[in-house]
């Protein structure tokens, strides 16, 4: 525990002192969010820097290395009290936020009234309508997917309703947005995921974890090689970062949870490019050795009986939140 009290203390000096060679201009406050955010920042870990400036300026989000050190920069106007109240379950990693600079001291006290409003019934009410909505709202793109006569596509979008149940059952029961926490419950309700134990299977070994590795960055140089604008996600920086991730999970011989870490990189790498298409599309575009070994990553076809599972699933692990 004080090794990881030190790792995120000198992530935290980390921060200042980049924030000292590269100001931000408006600035309204800076936060520390993941690892270092909860206070529970290893060796593995990078810096999620997250910046409030004055305005309305689009949101930008880029990887900087700083003495040695990955920093993911992520800048955004400042939110608006409504915009909050409106939609906590949107904004409920500020409940881990550590802050790094609030230069005229608006930060700290607008924090802890939102964290409060967070934690009252009447907030918690809100964020859990809204998340229960989102999973069912993931649940009803499968259906459609499904009469649409995609399948692969289905059954992603049904899996990420599961997982988002998961997501509501660590924040409201575990009261972390950790992986850590996330790897827990997955471990506990693998088996109703529809593929029956895939990563455990498919991940024996260190070297099956490296050859994922290598088609994950393949398929991220294919997509930047075609994809310009598109720099956040598509940079040769998010390897380095997903493979120190993948090696944390390694030393602690978790290799299915590592395979699921690489599955959902390789769908987020698709959203940054096709949020607007199904995947059976995506994939039609990319070369034809490319397409296939994805698919062995973790992407099943779903019938309807699979999309009924999953969906129920969810329901149970949302039943057990109250």
């Amino acid at each position: 525990m004080e090794e990881r009290k030190d790792v995120t203390d000198f992530f935290v000096s980390l921060a200042r002192e980049f924030l000292d060679e590269w100001p931000v201009s408006n600035m309204v406050c800076a936060y520390a969010g993941g690892s270092v955010g909860r206070g529970e920042a290893d060796t593995y870990s990078d810096l999620d820097l997250h910046i409030f400036v004055e305005g309305e300026d689009d949101p930008s989000c880029e990887n900087r290395l700083f003495k040695g050190h990955m920093i993911q920069l992520q800048v955004q106007s400042a939110p608006t009290d409504e915009e909050v109240y409106e939609n906590p379950w949107a904004w409920r990693y500020l409940k881990e936020a550590k802050i790094i600079l609030d230069p005229e001291d608006r930060f700290i006290s607008w924090m802890n009234d939102i964290c409060a409003y967070m934690d009252s019934p009447a907030g918690k009410a809100k964020m859990f309508a809204q998340a229960k909505a989102e999973v069912e709202s993931f649940h009803e793109e499968a259906q459609a997917a499904l009469m649409e006569g995609f399948p692969y596509s289905a059954y992603l979008a049904s899996w990420a309703g599961w997982i988002g149940a998961l997501q509501m059952s660590a924040f409201f029961q575990g009261h972390s947005l950790s992986d850590a926490q996330l790897y827990q419950l997955l471990q506990k309700e693998g088996r109703s995921d529809g593929m029956d134990g895939f990563f455990l299977e498919t991940y024996r070994s260190n070297q099956d974890v490296q050859d994922a590795l290598m088609l994950l960055a393949d398929y991220r140089t294919y997509l930047r090689s075609i994809n310009k604008g598109i720099e956040f996600a598509l940079a040769g920086e998010n390897d380095w970062l997903v493979k120190r991730k993948v090696q944390r999970l390694q030393e602690r011989n978790q290799l299915d949870m590592a395979g699921f870490l690489i599955f959902s990189e390789a769908i987020w790498l698709y959203h940054s490019v096709g949020l607007d298409e199904w995947l059976e599309n995506h994939w039609a575009d990319l070369p034809a050795k490319l397409s296939l070994s994805l698919q062995k990553l973790g992407f099943f076809q779903a019938d309807g009986q699979l999309l009924a599972h999953l969906r129920h699933a969810s329901a149970e692990i949302i039943a057990e939140i109250g």
